[in-house]
């Protein structure tokens, strides 16, 4: 007798069957759109080289460089196999074993699907492994039996050493770390009894994991910045002065001592956390925040900045907490902006064509940055890309491999995706891996940061595989964007022009689209700078805002300008007004004419772009963590003199600037 199903039994089944289709529709739905970017990325590779297209996916659709390799070698070995494909509901993870497997492997996995197998990823790794394993002798197999033993044994061997090392390294740490509080002296002296005697008996472990070290602080500096076998030798080095006894009072713990630029760049609590993962029970991890970053900016990292213009960048790096060791500058005019702002900034005139980077290697420089010319590849202009004189993108490149920084950050134009640039933009890119660095592209809308101007940029980030495994872009904050008539109202009304009030009302009532998205209140269009007028569609987009972008003004508008005009009066920005819109600080002042003063404006990367990526190469490269809605809430940041002055001065590289540097000091010893 068959037994009647349970209410609860049939709806099971039934959720059961809803789910098994729904998940099959999704499954279809799925290799549909993975056979669609196939078939897009193959037009795309009719008109360019397979290595081109592989860099216009991955930078101008911001796919995985990887995954592009796939979908690229997918057009062509897969082509002609789609329907298949289809009706086995490919994923993602086969495709990309099916594309990039060797010729026989492949065939052999298609066949096996046509004759009705379901195959994964596995099997076909398992069908290449079978396809190898028959070429093979019955010695030769052997023998790889024998070596993957034997490795499988020195692995466990390695593996149980490390950890062992791992914890003792981390309680040589935890001791040095609490030596640095005050303690009571019996404590201090068994503490580096400790110390000294756990370091002693780690250093035997250290040498047979990772062989001979460097035996001086010279030749460790020597090697790549950032690199594995750095961070190795400044870990072995701090184990061999913590097992002698030198850490501590005149030794400031750290491995240098002469300054505190060197003493916080060998700390010997991060020369020993390059080895363990066990942290340090003191405020090691603690975020900081809004309320402490002006006045603790420290440990300072350095940072040697290309094409630094006005100094946007750099007044949102110093925020961040980074000392600069060069601003590389070819304008006079820019360059003398930077002089006046700071004078103890140690600027280098000059082009960076010219200049030889090599000698910072041995300092040590925590980030590189540039703003490197975007009129190459701007969507208004010629788009000559990597033809064009004032292309520096390479030179970029070569600053990077011959300073080798532990993180680099260059900022441009969106049109530097466009795939009329694929293969130049391609040949950065690689030269940038080539040099030892993961590369990621993010890009960032500066009215998310509270800049009131439409202003899209990219930025190319780079540092170790380690340390882009911890970048994280810096969070969006939509909440902080604001109006172009909030921003100028005050510096608008200034000369008694009665229209102040309603030109900045409109703006702050307009319904603009941005993105998809409606906002209430007009933000500014690109503020850019150029020699010669301004263009038609540049024009227009600014008198829809109520101004006339074709001069820069000496002034605030006057009632008189006003009246002269009529109803069709739009007022002229000034060069402060320019200099708000792209979030430069009122007490900022711009050397040269109005034309020099405009296009250092234009050209500046807005300072809250410069402190928020600032903050996340900080927290990549230190673990910190930071409250960035605090740090980047406009007009949160405290005046940067407060701080600035307590910098510790680091000498240029270049010898001229050491000479100007004596001499600013005996002009102004607060220098």
């Amino acid at each position: 007798m068959k037994r009647l199903r349970s209410p609860e039994d049939l709806l099971k089944h039934e959720t059961v069957a809803k789910a098994r289709e729904a998940i099959r529709k999704l499954q279809e739905q799925i290799a549909d759109k993975l056979l669609k970017i196939t078939a897009q990325v193959e037009a795309v590779g009719e008109h360019l080289t397979p290595r081109e297209t592989v860099h216009f996916v991955h930078a101008a659709c911001e796919l995985d460089l990887a995954d592009a390799v796939v979908f690229v070698k997918a057009s062509t070995r897969l082509k002609g196999r789609e329907d298949l494909l289809r009706e086995k509901r490919v994923s993602f993870s086969l495709l990309r074993s099916l594309a990039t497997t060797d010729d026989e492997t492949r065939f052999e996995s298609l066949a096996r699907m046509e004759a009705g197998a379901t195959l994964g990823s596995k099997d076909v790794a398992a069908i290449r492994t079978e396809f190898r394993r028959q070429k093979m002798s019955f010695s030769e197999m052997q023998s790889k039996i024998g070596m993957r033993h034997a490795k499988s044994a020195a692995t466990r061997r390695v593996s149980e050493s490390l950890k062992l090392m791992d914890r003792q390294v981390g309680e040589v740490l935890t001791k040095v770390d609490l030596l640095q509080s005050r303690l009571a002296d019996d404590v201090r002296v068994q503490l580096m009894a400790d110390a000294r005697a756990l370091a002693t008996e780690v250093l035997p472990r250290f040498a047979e994991l990772w062989g001979p070290q460097p035996s001086s602080l010279e030749e460790v500096l020597a090697l790549q910045n950032g690199s594995n076998e750095r961070s190795v030798a400044l870990a072995h080095l701090a184990l061999v002065r913590v097992a002698a006894g030198e850490f501590g009072g005149i030794h400031g713990f750290a491995l240098d001592n002469t300054n505190e630029f060197t003493r916080v760049h060998t700390a010997l609590i991060d020369c020993l956390q390059n080895v363990t993962s066990a942290k340090p029970p003191l405020d090691f991890d603690t975020p900081v925040s809004r309320k402490n970053l002006a006045s603790v900016p420290r440990p300072l990292l350095s940072v040697v900045e290309l094409c630094a213009g006005a100094g946007g960048l750099a007044i949102g790096l110093e925020r961040a907490g980074y000392h600069p060791l060069a601003l590389v500058e070819f304008d006079k005019n820019a360059a003398a902006t930077l002089r006046k702002n700071r004078p103890f900034w140690p600027v280098v005139e000059a082009d960076m064509r010219t200049v030889d980077f090599k000698p910072y290697r041995s300092e040590g420089v925590d980030l590189l940055v540039g703003g490197l010319p975007c009129q190459p590849y701007s969507i208004e202009g010629q788009g000559l890309g990597g033809d064009d004189p004032r292309d520096l993108l390479m030179e970029g490149a070569r600053a990077v491999d011959e300073m080798r920084p532990r993180a680099f950050a260059f900022e441009n134009v969106f049109g530097l995706l466009n795939a009329r640039h694929a293969a130049h933009l391609g040949d950065f890119m690689k030269k940038l891996r080539k040099s030892g660095y993961a590369v990621q592209i993010i890009r960032m809308q500066a009215e998310d940061y509270g800049v009131p101007q439409e202003r899209t940029r990219i930025l190319i980030v780079g540092m170790s595989r380690s340390a882009m495994g911890a970048f994280r872009a810096p969070p969006k904050l939509p909440e902080w964007r604001t109006n172009m008539g909030d921003a100028l109202i005050d510096l608008m009304s200034e000369n008694g022009w009665a229209g102040a009030p309603a030109w900045a009302e409109a703006l702050r009532t307009q319904i603009v689209e941005r993105n998809g998205v409606l906002h209430r209140g007009a933000t500014a269009s690109t503020v850019v700078g150029r020699k010669g007028g301004s263009r038609d569609k540049e024009k227009a987009r600014w008198a829809a805002k109520g101004i006339d972008i074709r001069n820069v003004a000496d002034a605030a508008p006057t009632q008189e300008e006003a009246d002269a005009a009529g109803a069709d009066f739009l007022p002229s920005l000034t060069i402060r007004m320019r200099a708000r819109l792209q979030a430069f600080p009122d007490y900022w002042s711009f050397v040269g004419g109005k034309d020099s003063a405009a296009r250092q404006v234009g050209n500046a990367v807005p300072p809250p772009i410069g402190l928020a990526i600032g903050l996340a190469v900080r927290s990549a490269l230190t673990g910190a963590a930071f409250d960035y809605a605090t740090l980047l809430r406009p007009g949160a940041v405290h005046p940067p003199e407060e701080s600035a002055r307590e910098l510790t001065w680091a000498p240029s590289l270049v010898p001229d600037l050491d000479a100007e540097d004596a001499r600013r000091r005996q002009m102004d010893p607060a220098v």
